[in-house]
Parts: C-alpha cells; structure tokens; sequence
C-alpha cells in the first residue's frame, strides 16, 4: 500500500464540507480541490498514479483522467471493486441456499442431487464500484509551484438518498489520491478554483532580531486590524530567537496573515497577525494544516496540533512546550532540519 504524506481518510463529513455545502444553493455539486504542489514532490513520484510527471526539459506533464488506485485506502478500493454493509439494524430475512449432497450418504452408489435450504440472515446493502475517474488540470504555475486542480468526474446530487454516504466517500477519494478534498457547485469557474488556493508560503533563515524585523515589514505591508504591528513582531521575534529556531515564516494562508518559527520540519510555531488571540504549535503535515480555517481546526479532532492562549505566562508556557517538543525529538532520533 503507498504511504502518502497526507491525513489517508475522514471518518465522517469535516465541518469546512458541511459549511461549503450549506453555501451552494445548486442541487448539484462536485467534489473537487485546488492544491499547490511543489516541483519537488511532483520529481519525487508522489503524483505518479494521478498523471503529474516532469518531462526531460523540466516542464510538468498532466494526464487529464486516471482512475483512483485502489492502494491508496479503503474507499478507492470500494470506488473499484464495491461493497457491502451487514444491516444488523434491520429484520433479519430468510434466504434460500442450494449445495450439492449425496444421495442416501454415500455418492459413490447413489449419485448427488441439489438439496435447499433456508436460513435467517442479515440483510446486506450492496453498493457496485461507482468507477469514479479524478480530473486533473493545471490552473497556474508560479515558480516552483503548480496550481493544479483535481475534480471527480460525477456529480452529486443532494436529493438522492444515499447522498451523505456518497459524498463522504467522493472526498475520500480525493484525499486519499490527492491529500485534498473540498466541494463546489456544479458550475463553478476557473476563477473560483484559483480563488480557493492561498499563496505560498515564505521561509527565510534566522539573522539577528533588527535583520527579521526588516525582512518581515519590507515584505508585507501591515495587515488590517493588527494595531502597532512593528512592536507586535519585534516582541514575537524576540520570543522566538530564546529559542533558536531554523527558521522564520512569513505569508498569507488559511489563519490568514501570519508570522512565526520552525523549529523541525515537523515543529511549527504561527499566529495569525489579524486574530492573534493565541500561537499554534503544527507538528505532522503543518503545511497542509495551516491552510486550513481556525474553525476548521480547532473542530477538528484528529488534526496534531496545539493552542497556546494568550492569557498569564502564555510566553513561559509556549517555551516549555517547544523544548518539550525538541528534547522529545533528540531523544527519539527525530528529523531536526
């Protein structure tokens, strides 16, 4: 089975699908994403099985149809082959089964015949592979990056009765092949799947506390509602520097304008400059995770992160947290940058 470096499965509906649902009025919908893919990853062969490959001049080739490999998990193996449910919630039901028996216990003289039998069993829901094929289109290239779009090539609709199991298992499909899954109306345009994407993130190596400062301010200007801005970074800078980060990150993403630290490549520390209410601490896939909204997020209960309040001592908590962590990590052998 391939192991991808995305979260394999949703056990139920997320809420940001629930609240992207709520926000469609048409009857019919489409599971699709936009996601930013790094050229690396792409030359990596994460992409191989949905038709993302860099040709011999390095330009990226798209397959636009590939059909879900059914290694990626259990609901791309139910899109090819089906399944069953047992509806032990239901009145079990009387079946007729058929097998060959000798005659008078001994075959050899008296031959076989078909016998029947009837038995109470549960009753099973049979669902057939739906054979659903993922889109794939390039909307954009920005440096190393590709905006690229991934789709189902069915549409659902929201009148059908089985829709909230179709529906989960359509963005299931996606996240398992892809790492992404979101949802929009049947008629969407090209602008509203590039409108979905957040821009990349920026990363730039720790100097001295007047050297961040500069780089930080020169490169954004001061976000809405993020009242003496240049006091706010000098103070997160000065936090973060006790620490000896890798380090720092700076760009506009699901929390919004953000700033913050890596201190490994799976220990991220941010907050949003807009509602810098508290300071998140990112470990496994962060850079996944930090696109997401805060409600999202904090409703969400299999993401690995925590949240550090801006409350008393909230500095000497987030220290001890991030030395935690990276004493965790040498301990272990863990994967420092």
């Amino acid at each position: 089975m391939p192991v991808f470096p995305w979260k394999r499965n949703f056990a139920k509906i997320p809420p940001a699908i629930r609240a992207s649902l709520d926000g469609i009025g048409d009857k019919l919908v489409v599971v699709a994403a936009t996601k930013q893919i790094k050229r690396a990853d792409i030359s990596a062969g994460i992409y191989d099985h949905v038709g993302l490959h860099l040709d011999e001049s390095g330009a990226l080739t798209v397959r636009p149809l590939s059909q879900p490999t059914p290694a990626a998990g259990k609901w791309s193996e139910r899109n090819a082959f089906g399944w069953e449910i047992i509806r032990k919630d239901l009145p079990m039901t009387t079946k007729s089964f058929s097998f060959e028996a000798p005659n008078f216990g001994d075959a050899s003289r008296n031959g076989t015949s078909m016998r029947v039998i009837q038995r109470d069993v549960y009753q099973r829901q049979i669902f057939e592979p739906r054979g659903m094929v993922i889109e794939t289109e390039l909307l954009a290239e920005k440096g190393d990056v590709f905006v690229v779009k991934f789709s189902l090539n069915d549409m659902l609709d929201r009148n059908h009765p089985h829709f909230e199991l179709l529906l989960l298992w359509s963005i299931n499909i996606l996240q398992e092949n892809v790492g992404v899954a979101a949802l929009f109306a049947s008629d969407a345009s090209r602008e509203d799947y590039l409108g979905s994407t957040v821009l990349a993130w920026e990363i730039f190596p720790p100097g001295t506390i007047e050297d961040v400062i500069k780089r930080i301010t020169k490169s954004k200007p001061n976000p809405a509602n993020a009242p003496d801005f240049d006091g706010h970074i000098r103070e997160r800078v000065a936090l973060f520097a006790k620490l000896k980060p890798l380090s720092y990150l700076r760009g506009q993403g699901g929390f919004g304008s953000y700033f913050g630290a890596q201190f490994a490549d799976d220990l991220v520390v941010f907050e949003n400059l807009r509602y810098g209410n508290a300071v998140y601490v990112l470990y496994e896939n962060w850079e996944e995770i930090s696109k997401r909204s805060r409600h999202d997020l904090l409703n969400d209960t299999d993401a690995k992160f925590d949240r550090v309040p801006h409350v008393t001592d909230w500095q000497e908590r987030l220290q001890t947290l991030i030395r935690f962590q990276m004493t965790k990590r040498r301990r272990r052998g863990g994967r420092l940058l």
